[in-house]
C-alpha cells in the first residue's frame, strides 16, 4: 500500500548529510578467539593485556546446536569470546555501534570495562550465573544493537570481551557473532515549530473510532469513496491507495492530486485542487476517472502504489500480474508500470505504433512503487510477492521510461534473520528487451540470484545523501544502501524490526511502543525525516529523524488511523506545508469527526482522502495559537539545476528577504539582506556550487515567511 520557515537550526539538519561515512571496525563473521573448556577464569581475563595466545581461534557464529561457522563444545554453562583491534580515535564516531547475534546472554567489555548487558540479571555475574530468559526461535538470529560512546575506545590496540551465559546447561544450543562500526553522524536535529514534521508524539494506542494526530496538527476531507465525479460520471471508487500530489508550475497552493483504488478492475482518480488563503482551506474543483479503455491497454487491475516523476506526470503500479492476453498483443494483461499524464488524466503513449501502453521493459511483477531520481534517469521499485526483489531501471533517455535496461539487487552474503549479512551487494542485469522476458520478469530474476526480502512496499531516495531506502512488509524492517553503479555498499538495517521498542516523548510523558508489522509506504520530507505508514499491527505512522540509529534510535508517533483501516500514500506539496495521505477500508462503526473545516464529516465504513497540516496554516475553525499566520507566497527559484545564476522570484513580492545557502556538510557559504519589498533577486552561487555542487538556500521574509530550497548544480 502506499505514498510524501525554517530557522538557521532547522536548516542545519537539511544540510546534515555524513560527516563521517559508516565504517565497519570488524564485521559479522569476523575471526574470534574463544576459551570453551567450561571453566571459570580469573576476573582478569577481560582485561585487554590478558594472554589468551593459546586460546583456539574461528569465525563467527560460533557455538552449537544451532548453524555456525564455528563450532565448540557443547553442554556450556559460559563461553568467553575476545577481539582484538586497531582504531584511531580521529576515525570514531561519537557513538559506535555494537551489534550482537546472541543465544542467550551476553555481558560485553571493553578494554576491561563493563560497557554491554543483556539478557542477564543485575548485580555481579560469575560462570554459573544463567541468562535471564532462553532465546529462542527467530530472536536467536538477530542482531541486537548497542551504542558504545567513544570515550570508552583508546588510540591504537582495544580488546572486546565477551561472556556468552545459557539459560541452563542442559540447553541444545549456544551462538554468538557480532560487528562494530561507527555511526552515521548528522548534524542534530531541532524542532522547527513552522515546519509539518514537529508536533509532539501521539500516545500509543489501539485503534479507535477516530483519527487520531498531534495537537499541533488538523486534517481536512477532500474525497471519499463514493463521491460523484464532476466530470465523465461516475464515482470515486473504494481502497484509496497511493495519492501524488502533482504542483501546477511548482505551486504549493495549486495541483492535481491523484488517488489510485486498489480494486478489481483498478482505477485512478485525478482531481484538481487548490488553497484558499482567506478560509485556508483546500478547494476539489475538478474530478474525474483517468481513462484506461483504449484497447492496447485491457484495463488496470489493484492499482496499489505508484510514483511522481520529476517531469510531473504519475506512474500507478498494478500489484496483481495475470497470464491472460485479452487483446492478443503478446503481453500478459496485468502487472505493470502505467504513466499518467495528470493535466489529461490519460495514459502516456508508449508503445511503437503511438497506441497506449504500460511500462513493458519496466517488467511484469506485483509492483508496489516506483522512485524516480531528480536526474531523471534512474528508478528504482519493488515486488510485493512473488519473489520480493528490489529492482533498479536504468532509462536509455532522461525523462523516458519507455525504454532502458533492468537490473535486480542481490546481497553478496544473503541475509540472516532479516538483516544483511555483508554490507555489499551487486546489481545483475535481468533481460527485458522481448515480449517473452518482459512476460517473466520475476522468474528471470530468481533465476539469476536476486535477493528476495518477503513483501518490498515502497523504495525511496533520501534528499540528504541520495541513499535508497526500502521496506521490507513481511520483515518488519526498513533497509538502506548506496547504489555505487554496478555494485552497492553500506547495506544495512535502518529501522524496525518485530521486536523492536521505541521510546518518545508524549504529553502524557515518555512512551514506549512496539515497532509491529506492516511497514508499507515511505516518503522523505525535504529535511530528510522518514514517515513510515504501517497496514499491519496497530496501523500507525511513524516518524524517522534523519540521524536515527538502530543503536540511538530517534523515532516519534504521529498518527493512529480508524479501526478496520491504514493509512496510504502520503505526500506533500513542494513547501512541505501540507501533507496528504489516504486512509482506506475504514470500519463502518467508526465515528464522524469534525474536521478543520468545522463541519461534520462522515467516511464510516467508505476510503478517504485528506490534507493535514500545523494548525496554523489548515481551516479557521479553532485558535491559530500564537504562531504567526505567515504571508501567502512562494518564491521559485531558477533555473535549477543551474550552472550557477538563478532568479529568485516572488510574484507577490516580499519585504526585508534574508537569503542564506549552507553547504551540503552544513557551512554557511553565503548570506545576505536585502531591505525593501521584493520581487525578484539575482544571485550568482557559481563559485559556491562547483565547490559544494549541491547548496540548500533558506530564504526569509519579513511577517515570518520562510521557504528552503535545494540549488543542485547543472
Amino acid at each position: 500500500m502506499k505514498r510524501k520557515l525554517l530557522t538557521v537550526a532547522a536548516l542545519a539538519m537539511i544540510s546534515g548529510t555524513l560527516l563521517n561515512a559508516q565504517t565497519f571496525i570488524f564485521n559479522k563473521n569476523s575471526s574470534w578467539k574463544y576459551n570453551d573448556t567450561n571453566t571459570a577464569l580469573a576476573d582478569q581475563w577481560k582485561n585487554a593485556n590478558f594472554d589468551v595466545t593459546a586460546w583456539p581461534q574461528g569465525n563467527g557464529p560460533l557455538g552449537y546446536g544451532d548453524p555456525v561457522t564455528t563450532q565448540t563444545s557443547t553442554g556450556l554453562i559460559t563461553a568467553y569470546f575476545t577481539k582484538d583491534f586497531t582504531v584511531n580515535l580521529n576515525d570514531l564516531s561519537s557513538t559506535m555501534e555494537l551489534g550482537v547475534m546472541r543465544d542467550d546472554g551476553i555481558v560485553v567489555y571493553l578494554n576491561g570495562e563493563e560497557v554491554v548487558r543483556d539478557n542477564m540479571p543485575t548485580g555481579t555475574i560469575d560462570f554459573n550465573t544463567l541468562s535471564s530468559t532462553t532465546v529462542d526461535g527467530s530472536a536467536e538470529s538477530v542482531y541486537n544493537v548497542f551504542s558504545i560512546p567513544k570515550a570508552k575506545f583508546v588510540n591504537g590496540n582495544n580488546r572486546i570481551s565477551i561472556e556468552l551465559h545459557n539459560r541452563g546447561a542442559s540447553s541444545s544450543d549456544l551462538r554468538i557473532d557480532a560487528y562494530l562500526k561507527t555511526t552515521t553522524t548528522v548534524t542534530p536535529v531541532p524542532c522547527n515549530a513552522n515546519h509539518i514534521s514537529c508536533f509532539t508524539s501521539i500516545v500509543p494506542t489501539a485503534q479507535t473510532n477516530k483519527l487520531i494526530i498531534p495537537t499541533e496538527h488538523k486534517y481536512q476531507l477532500i474525497l471519499k469513496e463514493g463521491d460523484s465525479y464532476t466530470e465523465g460520471g461516475g464515482l470515486v471508487g473504494g481502497l484509496n491507495d497511493f495519492t501524488a500530489y502533482v504542483a501546477k508550475n511548482s505551486s504549493s497552493t495549486n495541483g492535481y492530486l491523484s488517488v489510485n483504488h486498489e480494486t478489481n478492475p483498478g482505477g485512478v482518480t485525478m482531481a484538481e485542487i487548490n488553497y484558499n488563503p482567506t478560509t485556508k482551506l483546500w478547494q476539489l474543483t475538478r474530478s474525474r476517472a483517468v481513462s484506461f479503455s483504449a484497447p492496447s491497454l485491457v484495463q488496470t487491475i489493484r492499482n496499489c502504489s505508484g510514483g511522481i516523476t520529476p517531469w510531473g506526470t504519475i506512474v500507478t503500479a498494478e500489484e496483481q500480474t495475470t497470464s491472460n492476453d485479452v487483446n492478443s498483443d503478446g503481453m500478459k494483461d496485468y502487472g505493470w508500470l502505467v504513466e499518467i499524464d495528470p493535466a489529461t488524466a490519460q495514459v502516456i503513449s508508449q508503445n511503437a505504433d503511438g497506441s497506449k501502453g504500460k511500462l513493458w521493459q519496466m517488467g511484469i511483477m506485483n509492483h508496489e512503487n516506483v522512485v524516480v531520481n531528480n536526474a531523471g534517469t534512474i528508478a528504482y521499485y519493488g515486488e510485493d510477492g512473488g519473489t520480493n526483489k528490489v529492482y533498479k531501471y536504468v532509462m536509455d533517455t532522461p525523462n523516458d521510461l519507455s525504454s532502458g535496461n533492468l537490473y535486480v539487487l542481490k546481497l553478496d552474503q544473503g541475509l540472516s534473520g532479516g538483516d544483511p549479512v555483508a554490507t555489499t551487494a551487486t546489481w545483475v542485469q535481468v533481460p527485458n528487451k522481448t515480449k517473452a522476458d518482459q512476460n517473466n520478469t520475476s522468474s528471470l530474476a530468481n533465476s539469476l540470484g536476486g535477493t528476495s526480502f518477503n513483501g518490498v512496499e515502497d523504495v525511496e531516495i533520501s534528499p540528504l545523501d541520495g541513499k535508497i531506502y526500502f521496506t521490507a512488509k513481511g520483515l518488519n524492517k526498513v533497509y538502506r544502501f548506496k547504489d555505487d553503479g554496478t555494485t552497492v555498499s553500506q547495506v544495512e538495517t535502518f529501522a524496525g524490526g518485530l521486536t523492536t521498542n521505541y521510546s518518545f516523548d508524549t504529553a502524557q510523558g515518555t512512551k514506549t511502543e512496539a515497532w509491529g508489522d506492516g511497514n508499507d509506504n515511505l516518503t522523505f520530507d525535504e529535511l530528510g525525516n522518514l514517515w513510515v505508514l504501517q497496514d499491519g499491527g496497530k496501523n500507525y505512522i511513524w516518524v524517522i529523524a534523519p540521524d536515527h540509529t538502530q543503536a540511538n534510535p530517534k523515532v516519534k508517533l504521529f498518527a493512529s488511523m480508524p479501526a478496520g483501516s491504514e493509512p496510504t500514500g502520503l505526500t506533500f506539496t513542494p513547501d512541505h506545508k501540507f501533507g496528504f495521505f489516504s486512509i482506506q477500508h475504514p470500519d463502518s462503526t467508526i465515528s464522524t469527526d469534525i474536521d478543520a473545516t468545522g463541519n461534520t464529516i462522515d467516511y464510516r465504513g467508505k476510503s478517504a482522502t485528506i490534507v493535514m497540516a500545523l494548525k496554523n496554516n489548515l481551516g479557521t475553525a479553532g485558535s491559530l495559537g500564537t504562531i504567526e499566520a505567515q504571508p501567502e507566497n512562494t518564491v521559485t527559484v531558477a533555473p535549477n539545476p543551474t550552472s550557477g545564476i538563478v532568479k529568485i522570484n516572488s510574484p507577490k513580492g516580499l519585504k526585508n528577504i534574508s537569503v542564506t545557502a549552507y553547504s551540503m556538510d552544513g557551512k554557511i557559504v553565503f548570506t545576505q539582506k536585502y531591505s525593501g519589498l521584493n520581487k525578484v533577486l539575482d544571485l550568482d552561487f557559481t563559485n559556491k556550487l562547483n565547490t559544494s555542487r549541491v547548496l540548500i538556500l533558506n530564504i526569509e521574509a519579513e511577517g515570518g515567511f520562510q521557504q528552503t530550497v535545494k540549488l543542485l548544480k547543472k
